[in-house]
């Protein structure tokens, strides 16, 4: 964990300032979660620009588990719209899952 932190750090130092100038967008959207579970979640981006790779942070709603699922991952982002790949973990089974997700976008850049 300790390493984690670190390279953490070292991530956000050798970034400088860049990481705070960005605006963060926000999404809903739908996700198919592997193994045969959907999903409805929100997402924050790390940055509001158009045609763009970005980070997202979330949170999802498994129909079929009817469980919470806070995600990380990364989503490429359009005007109106982003596709993501989530990292999530169910917190009713404890367990790590992936999945693959659609959905709107708002506050991008014009």
């Amino acid at each position: 964990m300790r390493r984690i932190l670190q390279a953490g750090l070292a991530s956000a130092v050798l970034l400088g300032g860049h990481a705070v100038q960005a605006d963060p967008s926000f999404g809903l959207g739908l996700t198919y979660v592997f193994g045969g579970d959907w999903a409805a979640g929100v997402r924050v981006f790390h940055d509001d620009e158009p045609d763009s790779a970005v980070l997202a942070l979330g949170v999802d709603y498994k129909f079929g588990a009817g469980s919470l699922r806070p995600t990380v991952g990364a989503a490429y982002l359009e005007d109106d719209y982003y596709l993501d790949f989530s990292l999530g973990y169910d917190t009713q089974l404890q367990a790590l899952d992936y999945g693959v997700g659609v959905g709107a976008a708002f506050e991008t850049q014009e």
